[in-house]
């Protein structure tokens, strides 16, 4: 068994060069089927990139200078909240990346993400990525609309302008489920992952106190 099974969360680890190398299982296999991924379970993506399971180029650049900063100094970890809902939950999770050393060599990083509270809510189409995807490949003509990936804001300047605003008030201005989703990442959460560094030990104080997960 895997030590990964003893952390809470979804947790994983990635060799230097992002390929997955391990994944505590049990807790990861539970998300896949709760999300109707289940076709993404841990047999699935072991010895995969991570790189392959992040849309936008704008997050997976940010997610490499994330790494390259954390691989610097084995005293170090990477700290944020972001949003990961389904259609019909809300749900704010803490995530974390860790470097590995060996031999004062970062040989890889250790992914941990835990859901600090959510709810249920009536559900939002614009998290139903897996149903978007297959909209998109059956019509390619469809309006794209941007998403932040940290936040979940969207994006669409037809109905919002310029403006970052949630799922509910995209709707709210007259916003279609019948889009493409483009993930991006909004200049707030941008400014907020180039500063999410911490020192380990508080790191790990700020994980002890937070709320638990919402049932």
């Amino acid at each position: 068994m895997s030590h990964l099974e003893a952390l809470a969360g979804l947790t994983f680890t990635t060799n230097r060069n992002a390929v997955i190398q391990s994944i505590g299982a049990s807790n990861w296999n539970a998300f896949a089927m709760q999300s109707g991924a289940q076709e993404l379970d841990a047999d699935a993506v072991i010895g995969r990139n991570l790189f392959d399971f992040i849309a936008g180029a704008e997050v997976r650049n940010q997610y490499r200078r994330i790494m390259e900063r954390v691989a610097a100094d084995p005293n170090w970890v990477w700290v944020l909240p972001f949003r990961c809902d389904a259609p019909g939950r809300e749900r704010h999770i803490r995530q974390s990346v860790k470097p590995i050393f060996s031999d004062h060599l970062c040989t890889g990083f250790i992914f941990q993400s835990v859901e600090q509270h959510s709810h249920q809510r009536p559900p939002i189409d614009l998290y139903d990525f897996k149903k978007l995807r297959n909209l998109a490949k059956e019509d390619q003509n469809l309006p794209v609309v941007t998403m932040c990936s940290w936040c979940q804001r969207v994006n669409y300047a037809p109905i919002v302008g310029d403006t970052w605003v949630s799922a509910e008030d995209y709707y709210a201005a007259g916003g279609r489920s019948k889009v493409q989703i483009s993930h991006a990442i909004c200049e707030d959460c941008l400014e907020s992952t180039a500063d999410g560094f911490l020192p380990d030990a508080e790191a790990h104080s700020r994980s002890r106190q937070a709320p638990r997960s919402a049932q």
